[in-house]
């Protein structure tokens, strides 16, 4: 499973196909995993959502009904029951059982948009992954149903989760790369199976991390969903 996640993802930052690569890091929990029928279902999302938006007129528009489709036809949310469940963060278990964190939920979103042509990147938000429209500049929040925030939403987010006023910067709301965005994801899992003492998959994560991390900038390590 390392060999394959290392393939996918040492290379040129824009062609690594994110998707691919998330489902070569759910090969940790599922090790037989076959990523053809995944990025197929995906793809299968991908194009009912550019129906969907056929015919939209404003931003606004393409939008709202991108999340009308995202989160109200296909159901997608967030896990608020169980949020700390790997399963949250593997791919293959988001698109089948339609619920995850921020960061795996912005996975989705990322990609529902690219197939309707509207460009969204991961914006690493410390605490609570998120993403932005670049045509408009709105920073979304996809586990709570693609609601736009404000940047005041954004700084109350910041303090709630206790840091100081002082120490925020608008950096904190620029897109992240395709390394960064793995590197979170594999920091998620690694802290998972730290907590329940599996050695084994730890082990794995931590190489997948180290290859993430390898053009990533200090600091990505410690923000995490």
């Amino acid at each position: 499973m390392l060999a394959l996640f290392e393939d996918l993802v040492r290379r040129d930052d824009a062609s690594i196909h994110l998707p691919a690569a998330a489902l070569a890091m759910a090969r940790v929990g599922y090790p037989a995993l076959a990523l053809a029928p995944h990025l197929d279902q995906l793809a299968d999302m991908g194009r009912l959502a550019a129906e969907r938006l056929r015919g939209a007129g404003s931003e606004d528009d393409r939008i709202a009904r991108l999340n009308h489709f995202a989160f109200s036809e296909l159901g997608f949310t967030g896990n608020r029951k169980d949020y700390y469940d790997p399963r949250n963060s593997f791919l293959n278990d988001v698109l089948d059982r339609r619920l995850g964190i921020p960061i795996s939920l912005a996975l989705v979103y990322i990609e529902l948009a690219a197939a309707c042509r509207v460009h969204v990147d991961g914006v690493g938000f410390p605490g609570h992954f998120l993403v932005r429209d670049v045509s408009t500049g709105w920073i979304l929040d996809v586990f709570n149903g693609g609601r736009r925030l404000e940047a005041a939403d954004c700084r109350e987010m910041f303090t709630a989760q206790g840091f100081k006023r002082g120490e925020w910067s608008d950096a904190l709301l620029a897109p992240v790369t395709k390394k960064q965005f793995l590197l979170r994801m594999a920091n998620n899992l690694r802290r998972h199976y730290a907590e329940v003492a599996d050695a084994a998959r730890l082990t794995i994560l931590e190489a997948m991390a180290e290859v993430a991390a390898e053009s990533s900038p200090p600091g990505v390590s410690a923000l995490l969903h």
